[in-house]
């Protein structure tokens, strides 16, 4: 891995690990917005290691319109909207199901309270929606670094990997708040019942497992999005004289 790359991934353990510790505590609202704070700072200070490739002149505009499905791979937006459905459903129900709990960690044994503190996660998780549709149109828009076909293609390669860190942070911010939330649960039922081991217990961590399995998914594309589109140097060709 580059520096740009260990750098967002030690942004995704220090968020991780600062999350888990304020699920534990009387700051289990805070737990997804410290989370996302200290993966966006990774992601954002690792951009300013990775500019885009510098311009051959004056930018030219698009000759062909372009969505952003053409730099992700496939299925992969359709894939993020059933993410955010199950993050939209499981969450409130998970926040119930705690709330109801003896041994709730802020003392609140209400379903209203529970709910309550989802609206910091909702906020964080509706806005950085919104700045991420707003980025991957101005990766899709921008016009191209010069007509040079190194410069075309380094722009090409640029505007995929760009396209695709966008698409991973928003994938380990929703995978990993739905997966925090399933995995707290599961330590929170267990506790309850003692460690009981009965089916819904085995469902749980089920869930929780396959959450961490798209997790990883997203974790990867957010580590690895693609090379940075650097414009190397054309090799220089040998006389057809030399060659014969």
């Amino acid at each position: 891995m580059n520096g740009a790359a260990y750098l967002r991934s030690a942004g995704v353990v220090l968020g991780t690990s600062v999350a888990f510790t304020a699920a534990n505590s009387t700051l289990v609202p805070l737990a997804t917005p410290l989370f996302a704070a200290f993966v966006l700072a990774g992601v954002a200070v690792s951009e300013l290691m990775s500019p885009r490739p510098s311009r051959s002149g004056r930018p030219t505009a698009q000759l062909t319109a372009r969505d952003i499905d053409t730099y992700l791979p496939p299925g992969a937006r359709r894939q993020l909207r059933w993410l955010s459905l199950a993050v939209l459903v499981a969450l409130p129900a998970v926040a119930v199901l705690i709330a109801d709990s003896p041994i709730d960690p802020i003392g609140q044994f209400d379903a209203a309270g529970g709910l309550l503190r989802l609206a910091p996660t909702a906020v964080v998780l509706a806005c950085w929606g919104l700045l991420a549709r707003h980025l991957q149109r101005r990766i899709t828009d921008a016009g191209h670094a010069g007509l040079d076909p190194q410069h075309l293609a380094a722009d090409e390669a640029w505007r995929r990997r760009a396209a695709r860190l966008v698409h991973g942070t928003t994938g380990v911010l929703l995978a990993g708040t739905l997966s925090g939330a399933m995995f707290f649960y599961g330590q929170r039922h267990w506790m309850v019942f003692l460690g009981g081991w009965g089916w819904w217990m085995l469902g749980v961590v089920a869930l929780a497992m396959a959450s961490f399995l798209v997790f990883a998914h997203y974790l990867h594309l957010l580590i690895h999005p693609g090379p940075s589109g650097e414009v190397t140097a054309a090799a220089p060709r040998e006389p057809a004289e030399a060659l014969a």
